[in-house]
């Protein structure tokens, strides 16, 4: 499980895009909250969601959000960034409640792959998707989900199935589709069709 993250709020009374520019003037970040028939709109310190944002974890994260004495337990949506200036401008939280599944991104992890003969040959790790989305409960979101590639060699695929999920949580995609592959280099496949092309060659010259 994730360690859950803390931020501070304010509640945004007003809306409105001046409103929303004024607070980004203040170093704060508009958001709102959504769920179980529930709007609020809040700004953070842009500072501090921006450290989290930079960790690359925070679509998977637990968040509290404090406002007053209020503790308001969230996960991120969506996150709307600068065109330009590539930082968080605006961000959409999910309200969750103990026990309730929701839709949450969990980050692929591969682990042991100097233990894999495949890419000690020269093989190539090609991880197709990095996120897994599952129907989870808030409290048992995992920090990642952990493939383990030791003795795998060129030519193995991992599928959505092969992937062990944590309790209480299942697949949004119920596809079987590959999560990722070990290939074999270009240039050894390239070297092979030669090779392949000249006794193709050597053995028309010799019927001829």
């Amino acid at each position: 499980m994730t360690k859950e993250l803390v931020l501070q709020g304010e509640e945004k009374k007003i809306s409105g895009t001046n409103i929303s520019r004024i607070l980004r003037r203040r170093g704060r970040i508009p958001a709102v909250i959504y769920g179980f028939n529930k709007v609020s709109t809040i700004s953070l310190s842009l500072k501090d969601f921006e450290k989290e944002h930079c960790k690359g974890d925070i679509l998977y994260r637990l968040t509290n959000i404090k406002i007053g004495s209020e503790v308001i337990k969230v996960i991120v949506k969506e996150i709307q960034l600068d065109p330009v200036l590539d930082i968080p401008v605006h961000v959409d939280f999910q309200l969750v409640r103990d026990g309730i599944a929701v839709k949450v991104g969990v980050k692929i992890k591969v682990v042991n792959q100097s233990k894999s003969p495949g890419l000690k040959k020269g093989g190539v790790l090609n991880l197709v998707t990095k996120y897994l989305y599952l129907h989870c409960i808030p409290e048992s979101i995992p920090k990642c989900l952990e493939v383990d590639i030791a003795g795998f060699d060129i030519g193995k695929n991992v599928h959505l199935n092969d992937i062990i999920l944590p309790s209480k949580s299942s697949l949004v995609n119920k596809k079987n589709t590959t999560i990722l592959t070990i290939a074999g280099r270009v240039e050894e496949k390239e070297e092979q069709k030669e090779k392949s092309d000249d006794n193709s060659v050597d053995t028309k010259a010799k019927k001829d």
